[in-house]
């Protein structure tokens, strides 16, 4: 039986939903970024990815206690998730935006200004990939959201050799609108 006398599931039971919903943590992080009108790095997926880990494994499980089975483990978790991201993207846009303060009002640590960078190029990025035609658009979303090169070439009705090269004439088409418009 999965619950103790007291209604409180038992510390296996736990273990066993936190391993379930382990390797779904990634997609579902970054499904909730795309939704909030943010294109996370990799990098910042698993950083995200993680730091849900830590916050349904800390404290004996603590926050994986108030899955009460009322809902999906999957629209609780995209709560959790898209309540937490929300709160990280507040705090780090707060912590980012320096463009409002006076220049010797503060010291720029460099990862502030790698950030500042990260942020800015993606910006472009955004700006441009805007400007290409829907197809590559698509074609771009689905290389975004790491879709594998099968799942890329049945959803666009293409060879699957074929997507190499449309990837080589996307980025190509990227770079040319970035240095037509953005002179860089």
């Amino acid at each position: 039986m999965p619950y103790t006398n007291s209604q409180e599931p038992a510390n296996d039971d736990l273990k066993k939903l936190f391993e379930r919903i382990f390797p779904d943590i990634p997609s579902v992080v970054r499904e909730v970024c795309v939704s909030l009108g943010r294109d996370p790095e990799r990098t910042d997926v698993e950083e995200f990815a993680q730091r849900i880990r830590v916050l349904l494994w800390k404290n004996d499980y603590r926050v994986l206690r108030l899955f009460k089975h009322e809902s999906s483990l999957e629209a609780w978790l995209i709560t959790i998730v898209k309540r937490k991201i929300t709160r990280w993207l507040r705090d780090q846009d707060s912590i980012n935006d320096l463009e409002d303060k006076a220049p010797d009002s503060y010291i720029v640590q460099q990862d502030q200004e790698e950030s500042l960078l990260r942020k800015e190029r993606r910006k472009i990025l955004q700006l441009a990939s805007s400007k290409l035609p829907r197809r590559e658009q698509k074609l771009l979303g689905l290389w975004r959201q790491e879709r594998s090169r099968e799942e890329t070439a049945e959803e666009m009705e293409i060879r699957k050799e074929s997507g190499a090269l449309e990837k080589v004439d996307l980025i190509k088409m990227l770079q040319r609108i970035i240095r037509e418009d953005y002179a860089i």
